[in-house]
Order: structure tokens, then sequence, then C-alpha cells
């Protein structure tokens, strides 16, 4: 028998409660055309699975049903908007052509904020 604790309850509210909460949202992504950042819903999926392994190590096990349900929700909006922007940008080309895309975008908005942040912190130090 599964041995629960308010905490596993409260858990799993909670994370229920976020799960609903997206419910608009991949709506909106499965049947308006509506784009999210893909990166951010994929990590957001994957860290969530990781929680969901986390409770689990605790015995957590009915929080485990919550925060998986949630991190499926995260993973549906990342692959729905990636198919809708594919859809509307690339339609030739396929799912993996699109995150490869999306990831080299991000790539370079890292590198760009990455090295204004050290030419601006080398600026401080030569004005000091």
């Amino acid at each position: 028998m599964i041995e629960t604790t308010w905490q596993d309850f409260a858990i799993t509210g909670i994370t229920i409660l976020f799960a609903v909460m997206l419910v608009p949202q991949l709506r909106d992504v499965m049947t308006r055309g509506t784009v999210l950042n893909f990166f951010s819903a994929l990590a957001t999926s994957l860290l969530g699975y990781l929680l969901a392994l986390v409770f689990a190590t605790l015995g957590l096990w009915i929080s485990v049903f919550g925060q998986g349900l949630v991190a499926t929700a995260w993973l549906l909006l990342a692959y729905f908007s990636l198919r809708n922007v594919r859809e509307h940008m690339f339609p030739e080309e396929t799912l993996a052509f699109v995150a490869v895309d999306f990831f080299m975008v991000w790539a370079r908005g890292v590198a760009f904020i990455v090295a204004g942040s050290v030419k601006g912190l080398f600026s401080r130090i030569e004005r000091d």
C-alpha cells in the first residue's frame, strides 16, 4: 500500500492546478498557431520530469503523477510551438531542422549577451 502524507497531497494539488492553468495556452498552441519559446518550454518540461524523479525518490508517488502531468503539458507546448513555426516559416523542412535553427539563434543571442557583459566588465575595471 502506498503511504501518503499531507505534503504529497499538497504538492499534487498545486501541480495539478499548474497543469490546469496551462490548458488555455495549450489550446491556443494546438489550434490557433500560437508560438512559445521552444527552449523555455522544453527546459521547463525536462526540469519538471527531473522534479518528478526527485518526488519519486522521496516516496511522494501521487506528486510524481501531478508533476508528470505538468511536465507533459510543457512538452506538448514545446512540440506544438515548434510545429507551428515550421508550418508558417519553414513548411518544407523537418522539425529537427527548425529546432537546430532555433538553437543557433539562441546560441548567437547568448554569445551576444555574454560578449556585452564581458565588455562591460572590462570597461568598469579599466575605469577603476
